[in-house]
């Protein structure tokens, strides 16, 4: 088996696009997933989608530059991942997006958090929450309709062994090359996801928490077979495994959790959504398998 395992991560190695090449196409890579999230005590259909795509942000602000006059020292090249959540709970339905936003520039392996956001509505109201990686901390804002919650700002240390639960989603793809060797694991401060907090209602805070990455072995799910990567977070109680395509793009082809949740891709397209804004474009979500 380690044979095998050699043999595929040397053959996806020399088969990996140059990062800037093929991310900086002008397109976004749009993944859809079936999705169970558990919720009030009970296991609910949903779907997601996942969304990757690269551009600048300010250095100053980390907001999206749009205009052209701003200087390249001013900017920070990003990945961006918007992470899509849709469910209901009876009568009602909650909508759910989390953004990530990683610098790409550096070492070839190196992925470094810049900002996360999450905003959640259901029919109770809604929540807006940022943190941006500053100086070596987080600095955190919430803006909620519950009044346990209000209106919030922290801060937390983010030491060198920090890393973010939203942000493994970018981590774990390996896009500038292997971030761990099959069988490493690593002892992380963690920020569990933002869902996570806005889910259970806990005050804000690091924990610790131990990633390994796996073996390459076989995931069968979507209707396919592919060789892939296991990533399994302990943290807080909770165990997570996320399965990684093997071949580059290295994408998120699975994931389950300890509390029953579950999601499974089931398409992947590369295109510049924000023009496909068209009443007549709406077939690219039969394509896709969303509602």
């Amino acid at each position: 088996m380690a044979a095998l395992a050699a043999l595929w991560l040397a053959s996806a190695a020399a088969a990996d696009p140059d990062f800037f090449q093929y991310w900086g196409d002008g397109k976004a890579e749009i993944s859809s997933y079936r999705v169970i999230q558990p919720r009030y005590g009970e296991n609910r259909p949903g779907y997601g989608v996942m969304i990757f795509v690269t551009e600048d942000l300010h250095r100053d602000t980390f907001v999206k530059v749009e205009s052209s006059g701003v200087p390249q020292n001013d900017r920070v090249y990003t990945l961006k991942l918007n992470n899509v959540l849709k469910f209901n709970t009876g009568i009602y339905d909650y909508s759910v997006m989390s953004s990530v936003f990683s610098a790409v520039n550096g070492p070839d392996h190196a992925f470094e958090l810049c900002k996360i956001s999450l905003t959640a509505q259901e029919w109770c109201g809604q929540v807006f929450e940022e943190v941006l990686l500053r100086g070596g901390h987080l600095e955190g804002y919430l803006n909620s309709y519950f009044e346990k919650e209000g209106r919030q700002q922290y801060q937390l240390a983010a030491p060198t062994d920090f890393e973010s639960e939203d942000h493994l989603l970018i981590r774990i793809r390996e896009l500038k090359g292997p971030w761990l060797a099959p069988g490493e694991e690593r002892q992380l401060v963690l920020l569990p996801s933002l869902w996570s907090f806005r889910v259970k209602h806990q005050e804000r805070s690091t924990v610790p928490a131990r990633l390994v990455k796996g073996e390459v072995a076989h995931y069968t799910g979507g209707g396919q077979t592919l060789a892939a990567c296991s990533w399994t977070l302990e943290a807080g109680g909770i165990t997570k495994t996320f399965w990684v395509e093997t071949e580059y793009p290295h994408r998120i082809l699975g994931w389950e959790d300890s509390q029953g949740g579950r999601g499974e891709l089931l398409v992947t397209v590369r295109e510049p959504y924000w023009q496909l804004n068209h009443n007549a474009d709406a077939g690219w979500r039969q394509r896709l398998q969303i509602p």
